[in-house]
């Protein structure tokens, strides 16, 4: 994960969260049953929906030991100071404009993030916090708290986190909507030692409920760790089940390392290759 600073330049990474991808609602990707409102690609969009790194990626000139970023010439980040002069905690928003901004990707964001820090990131015990007002990720509507813990280092010297999601929805365009909640586990496997974030690579474990399309309640599992790595929309590995009450079990399986759009989902033994 990465960070802010005085005097900043930020950047739209992952894409996001994440990650969390094209977020538009796609029903042709995939095989469904014939009263299914829900698809493999509204699931995949739960995954990656608060992956979305714009509020991670901030730096300042004043302290080179946060991530690096790039400028986005549609968006801005207001940073609030605190009266006693302290740098933490810190409370900043990306704003996107009155219009849509379209980044290098072609994916279009919109609205604010809001984003509280109380420690540096890299610091044990350091909690982020992120809200949205009025945003909208490829014209999908966003809403929910996102919330970031560092763990420590487990065994292995590698920094991990807790990230909560509560009260999440994606409302589309024409009303739809799917709502969850989740706790998943992060362990940054590369990238931890240097200052770019280019290089980062996390694993992530965890389970999200909800209610889907179809107002049915789910439960999605992350079978084997979802691997990330920046510069890469989808996770480019790890298996995620899918229980829903009263249809199939489905799994899709990310693939072996390859950063694409591409997955297979399994339903019934029937296994097919699918573009997210």
């Amino acid at each position: 994960m990465k960070n802010l600073k005085v005097a900043f330049i930020a950047l739209i990474a992952f894409g996001a969260i994440v990650s969390m991808n094209s977020c538009n609602k796609t029903d042709d990707s995939v095989s469904e049953t014939e009263t299914s409102k829900t698809t493999i690609a509204d699931y995949s969009n739960i995954i990656n929906s608060f992956a979305l790194e714009a509020e991670d990626e901030l730096i300042s000139s004043e302290e080179s030991v946060l991530k690096s970023a790039s400028l986005a010439s549609c968006w801005t980040v207001t940073i609030d100071k605190n009266a006693d002069g302290a740098f933490y905690p810190r409370v900043w928003t990306v704003d996107y404009l009155d219009g849509t901004c379209t980044l290098y990707s072609g994916y279009t964001k919109k609205g604010k993030i809001h984003v509280s820090l109380t420690d540096f990131w890299k610091n044990e015990g350091s909690l982020r916090t992120v809200t949205f007002e009025d945003y909208y990720f490829n014209d999908n509507k966003l809403e929910g708290v996102k919330t970031i813990l560092n763990t420590g280092l487990n065994e292995r010297g590698n920094l991990t986190f807790t990230k909560k999601v509560s009260d999440a929805s994606l409302t589309y365009p024409d009303g739809t909507s799917i709502s969850w909640e989740c706790e998943k586990f992060s362990e940054m496997t590369a990238g931890g030692s240097t200052f770019l974030f280019a290089d980062d690579v996390y694993s992530v474990t965890g389970k999200v409920t909800g209610v889907n399309l179809d107002k049915a309640n789910y439960t999605l599992t992350i079978t084997s760790p979802l691997i990330y790595k920046n510069g890469c929309f989808y996770p480019v590995s790890g298996i995620i089940t899918i229980d829903t009450v009263g249809g199939d079990i489905q799994t899709i399986d990310y693939g072996t390392g390859a950063c694409d759009n591409l997955a297979t989902q399994t339903v019934g033994g029937v296994t097919t290759e699918i573009e997210l």
